[in-house]
C-alpha cells in the first residue's frame, strides 16, 4: 500500500513510500527507504506508528499543519523565556584544591 510519512516533515518532507503493516491492529507500518552511498545502492528497514503515517496526502498535510503549529509555539515560548532571563553571575572561588573544591563549582554551576 502506499502511505504519506510525517515523521521528518518538517525537516525533510512528506515521504510518499509503498509500505507494509507490522502489527495486527494496523497501527504500525514497515517500509524501506533508498539510499545511494557512493555508487552503492542499499536499503533500510525504516517504521513509523500511529499518528506517524497517513493513507491519503490531506491528513499527512493536516498533521504536518499540527505539527508545524507546536513547534512555532514551542520556539515562541522559548524567545520570551530567552528575552525575560536573567543572567547571573557565577562565582568559580579560584583556588580550591582538591575534588571536592571542583564538585562545589561544578555545583554551582549546573544547579538553577
Amino acid at each position: 500500500m502506499e502511505v504519506y510519512v510525517t515523521k521528518w516533515a518538517l525537516t525533510k518532507g512528506i515521504v510518499r513510500v509503498g509500505a507494509e503493516y507490522t502489527s495486527e491492529d494496523e497501527k504500525s507500518i514497515c517500509f524501506r527507504l533508498f539510499f545511494d552511498d557512493v555508487g552503492k545502492i542499499f536499503t533500510l528497514p525504516e517504521y513509523a506508528h500511529s499518528g506517524e503515517w497517513f493513507h491519503t496526502l490531506e491528513e499527512a498535510l493536516a498533521q504536518v499543519e499540527v505539527m508545524r503549529a507546536k513547534e512555532i509555539a514551542f520556539h515562541r515560548d522559548t524567545i520570551e523565556r530567552l528575552k525575560n532571563m536573567r543572567v547571573p553571575v557565577i562565582a568559580a572561588n579560584k583556588g580550591i584544591k582538591g575534588r571536592g573544591g571542583m564538585a562545589k563549582v561544578r555545583e554551582e554551576l549546573l544547579n538553577d
